[in-house]
């Protein structure tokens, strides 16, 4: 496909845009989570507290790693690059490692089935995103 001159389907461009927005707000729960307030903390019970203060660094370098490339990955999405696929895949690898957390720890538990329920949604549109990203490249529509 000729990127100059034929024009994207709607459906490429909505799902860029939502892509972009779901990893914004991933941005700023990751950023909430690092700058958590004392009164935050208190609010929490004892058990939510202690999954908190107790979290492993690599788990929460991989919420960062996920969240920004996630956000990367779309926006390359929505400059029609190549590298979002590969970025999206990295992103999708840190989605990963951190449910691996998840289920290392009894945070599930802790969180509620919410926590689970959002944990699979997170997963699921990251794993979306890397097929979109593979199945709009082969259409031409990245390069």
């Amino acid at each position: 496909m000729n990127q100059t001159t034929n024009k994207l389907p709607i459906w490429f461009w909505i799902v860029g845009v939502v892509a972009l927005l779901w990893n914004l707000m991933g941005l700023f729960a990751f950023y909430s989570d690092m700058t958590i307030s004392e009164s935050a903390l208190a609010a929490m019970d004892e058990a939510q507290r202690n999954l908190y203060e107790t979290q492993a660094l690599w788990a929460k370098i991989a919420f960062g790693g996920a969240v920004i490339l996630g956000t990367l990955g779309s926006i390359g999405l929505l400059m029609r690059k190549g590298w979002a696929r590969p970025v999206l895949v990295l992103s999708l690898i840190c989605v990963l490692v951190q449910m691996a957390n998840s289920f290392m720890t009894n945070a599930y538990e802790i969180m509620g089935s919410g926590s689970m329920v959002m944990g699979s949604l997170v997963l699921l549109f990251a794993a979306f995103l890397v097929w979109f990203a593979r199945a709009t490249m082969l259409r031409g529509y990245l390069n």
